[in-house]
């Protein structure tokens, strides 16, 4: 075990280096709404997936995590931000035979039918015979479209080995046919000791955003002689490590999971889940969130109810809440179906 923890380390390392060496120092906040999440269950674990979403979510917790599906897949997820901002992920598994699988995901962050106002004579100040009418509506969406793919590779002095990566098409909508497009790709790697025994370790890299993105805004308007804006979401990296624990007691998983974003800063995000007889999982969780001005702590908690049949087929459906300390607590709900 000791001999196997250390070549997963003398493995990784050096795509560590080459990772960190992508990072940039400068804070950019572009296209922040790639960093909420997807899945209860990973958001119930503090956001701690970059490790351990062998499941629908992984085109965006971890590519490298499609070489471990072999069956058709998809998921869902539905919130609010906020209670204004629609919050949607859908994801689509194809497997690959032996050979890995592919997955197609969108995510959409908006607020639609936001009114737009006009007073009936612009020249006059609001008042009672000059009031705001609704002249129409616009919508302000942030959308990531995502394909993934992920591979098996050969193992390594009995490890197992998984490769994968994301190309990313950014879509953004605003007032007056305002919108930027972009492109980007993440890449992933998983290790995982003693895949056959009762206790192992699980060790996830991304490198997210690896060649850094661009966004290209239509603004000012094409007749201008001004060039239009350009935004760049830097590299960044993202560890995760998992430990896996079957126990004797209530035929439970006991996993214990902790991810390090490193950003502008290092973020912890970390998180436990117990599951009991494989149908019912209990999970708490710790996310760390740096902002402009400070850091805050995000206490997180859910549960979920897995079904499998024989056939191998099943579905799971996950709950996660996440507590604010300036904005409240927060409710995630995402379906898995396997067939």
């Amino acid at each position: 075990m000791k001999h196997q923890k250390k070549n997963i380390f003398y493995f990784i390392v050096p795509i560590i280096a080459f990772c960190t060496g992508l990072l940039s120092v400068d804070a950019k906040y572009t296209a922040d709404f790639l960093t909420l999440g997807v899945g209860a269950r990973p958001l119930a674990m503090g956001g701690a997936g970059t490790a351990l979403s062998a499941d629908a979510y992984a085109p965006y917790w971890n590519s490298a995590a499609l070489g471990q599906l072999t069956r058709y897949e998809v998921s869902f997820m539905h919130s609010t931000l906020n209670g204004e901002d629609a919050y949607d992920f859908v994801s689509y598994i194809h497997p690959l035979k032996d050979r890995g699988a592919i997955g197609v995901s969108w995510l959409r962050v908006g607020v639609d039918d936001i009114p737009i106002t006009s007073l009936p004579v612009a020249s006059r100040p609001v008042g009672p015979t000059n009031r705001p009418e609704v002249v129409g509506s616009f919508n302000n969406t942030d959308n990531a479209f995502l394909l993934a793919s992920g591979w098996r590779l050969p193992s390594f002095h009995g490890m197992d080995l998984r490769l994968g990566g994301t190309l990313k098409l950014l879509y953004m909508s605003g007032y007056r046919s305002t919108n930027a497009i972009g492109g980007g790709a993440d890449i992933g790697f998983i290790a995982t000791t003693n895949p056959e025994k009762p206790h192992q370790l699980t060790l996830g890299l991304q490198a997210s955003d690896a060649f850094q993105t661009k966004l290209y805004w239509n603004t000012p308007p094409p007749s201008s002689n001004l060039t239009s804006h350009t935004e760049t979401i830097p590299p960044h990296l993202k560890i995760g490590i998992a430990t896996t624990h079957k126990l004797n007691v209530f035929r439970s998983v006991l996993i214990l999971a902790l991810d390090t974003y490193i950003k502008d800063g290092v973020e912890l995000h970390g998180g436990a889940e117990w599951t009991l007889f494989d149908l019912l999982a209990l999970r708490i969780g710790l996310a760390e969130r740096r902002g402009s001005l400070e850091s805050i702590r995000q206490l997180t908690a859910g549960a979920g109810l897995n079904l499998r049949f024989v056939t191998g087929a099943g579905a799971g459906l996950d709950y996660a809440f996440a507590n604010h300390p300036a904005l409240g607590g927060s409710h995630r709900i995402s379906l898995r179906i396997r067939f």
